[in-house]
């Protein structure tokens, strides 16, 4: 079984490809490594913080890749709803911090598991902000470009 290859699209030829994806798999990975272990989580509370922590981890994969699909931006209903994914996704890493705190705090991981579950939620999260501020400054140019013609 060959493994999957993740091809994302170049903005240019001198840009490399979002890398945020691979590091969201990865993310996904780790947390439904961790939330499945009986160990750490126990059946009592599978339906109440396992259950939003896995649906928290995976929305913010698929808003992630919606927004990458958008593309090219063909008008400003696209701009938009880019920004809105980026910004949703964002919203998203925040919530999972506070799941991942909770379960430290309920005494359902210790602190190494909390430390590098932390760690890989806020590299997306921070790569996530970053590219959100990047599309909204090409946004913000964009909007002010037709001003300048004047």
């Amino acid at each position: 079984m060959g493994t999957r290859r993740n091809y994302q699209r170049k903005v240019s030829k001198n840009d490399n490809p979002l890398q945020i994806l691979p590091v969201a798999a990865d993310l996904i990975d780790y947390t439904l490594n961790l939330t499945d272990n009986k160990n750490h989580f126990p059946k009592k509370i599978r339906f109440t913080i396992v259950n939003r922590i896995q649906e928290r981890v995976l929305s913010i994969y698929e808003k992630l890749l919606e927004a990458n699909e958008i593309f090219p931006i063909r008008n400003e209903t696209d701009r938009i709803r880019r920004l809105e994914l980026q910004r949703a996704a964002l919203a998203d890493c925040k919530m999972l911090l506070f799941y991942i705190e909770l379960s430290r705090k309920r005494g359902y991981i210790d602190k190494g598991s909390f430390e590098y579950w932390t760690k890989k939620t806020l590299d997306v999260k921070f790569m996530s902000a970053a590219w959100y501020k990047a599309e909204q400054e090409a946004a913000e140019k964009a909007a002010s470009a037709p001003e300048e013609n004047q």
